[in-house]
């Protein structure tokens, strides 16, 4: 990719995301044009427009900078399986409720401290998914995995 198609890919992230403009300075910028440069700009380019469309929040340079000897359907699948990742994330977490503290076998010091100090928890303790799901869990990450090591490999 050449220097100013690594800024306009920039430009679009500061655009889309204002506080990424805010706080995208000198540094920042020569770091991200400088990694870009190895980059697809049309595949990256593609990733970045697709990424907007779906995130509320800016993206890494991970995110969305495609090398020039990416595939861009593996890339595509890989953000395919993240979505459906969250997805599933999301819908394990609609009838979580965080244990009742009132009820823990704990001091009633410890339980005031709790309460003053709780945070919403995002994440169960204990999985709800069956095991054939978290078998296919386990395979699509392997695969992942597997995919990052191939490319890994290839750089070398």
């Amino acid at each position: 990719m050449e220097l100013m198609q690594a800024y306009q890919l920039i430009e679009i992230v500061s655009s889309a995301y204002p506080s990424f403009k805010k706080a995208c300075d000198e540094k920042t910028l020569r770091l991200w044009s400088d990694m870009l440069q190895d980059a697809d700009y049309e595949k990256s380019k593609a990733a970045l427009i697709k990424h907007i469309k779906t995130k509320k929040f800016a993206p890494s340079l991970a995110d969305f900078s495609i090398p020039s000897n990416a595939d861009l359907s593996n890339s595509q699948a890989e953000m395919k399986a993240w979505e459906i990742i969250e997805q599933s994330v999301a819908k394990e977490m609609q009838n979580y409720t965080p244990p009742d503290v009132d009820k823990m076998p704990i001091s009633e010091e410890l339980k005031q401290y709790l309460k003053a100090n709780r945070r919403e928890v995002k994440t169960p303790f204990q999985s709800t998914l069956t095991p054939q799901q978290e078998q296919e869990r386990k395979e699509l990450l392997q695969k992942q995995i597997d995919e990052l090591a191939r490319r890994e490999g290839g750089r070398s």
